[in-house]
């Protein structure tokens, strides 16, 4: 288990930004993203959650602007890969995540 959150949270998130995190779990387990706080630039800043360590997996989630937290994305597999991405324009708090294994 542990946390990712988007760079400088909670102050804004850098402009151009592309983060990638990869979370395992034990084989036979499943990864539980638990959405504390999601706060981005509706329709340009996102944040992708893949069923697999890369972006060519199954998307679980994409989402950006202002969502209702907490908010939870399980697996189906024991790696998801987490995206972020901000353009050059408005930025704000982004995201705090808790991740477990199922």
């Amino acid at each position: 288990s542990g946390t990712i959150k988007s760079p400088n949270y909670p102050m804004p998130y850098p402009h151009l930004t592309d983060c990638r995190w990869t979370i395992r779990v034990k084989p036979g387990s499943k990864v539980r993203l638990l959405f504390a706080f999601f706060e981005t630039q509706q329709g340009v800043d996102f944040i992708s959650v893949y069923d697999g360590p890369t972006v060519n997996e199954k998307l679980l989630m994409t989402e950006s602007g202002s969502v209702p937290t907490p908010f939870v994305v399980n697996s189906s597999t024991n790696q998801v890969l987490v995206r972020f991405t901000s353009d050059g324009d408005t930025s704000l708090s982004g995201f705090l995540a808790v991740y477990s294994s199922l």
